[in-house]
């Protein structure tokens, strides 16, 4: 799941590297996390499903505490807690595969690393 790839630039021998921390960062700070690892063809298609996973966030949170829905506060509670390090993990695994595929588009060298 947290497998790293190196990216090796077929002509110029340039590498980069993503590793076992990245997927904490692209978690963590998504589309940004794209554009610093120069994938800046898909930024605004990786901002939309940043925005995407928050609308879902807190479309869950407001759905699930009105009136008409009713669940205790302690569960509410530790579903929204427990929902935050699940989307953060879906983001990563995203904006991960998304690094992977701009850089093999552009006819670099994907290797496990």
């Amino acid at each position: 799941m947290f497998g790293g790839y190196r990216f090796e630039h077929p002509r110029t021998e340039v590498s980069v590297e993503v590793g076992g921390w990245s997927y904490l960062w692209a978690g963590l700070f998504g589309a940004f996390y794209v554009w610093y690892k120069g994938c800046r063809q898909v930024f605004w298609k990786a901002l939309a499903i940043n925005i995407g996973y928050a609308a879902f966030f807190f479309g869950v949170g407001f759905v699930t505490s009105m009136p008409q829905v009713p669940i205790p506060t302690r569960i509410w509670a530790l579903a929204m807690i427990g929902m935050v390090p699940t989307l953060i993990l879906m983001q990563a695994n995203t904006m991960i595969r998304m690094i992977r595929d701009a850089y093999r588009r552009r006819g670099w060298m994907v290797r496990l690393g």
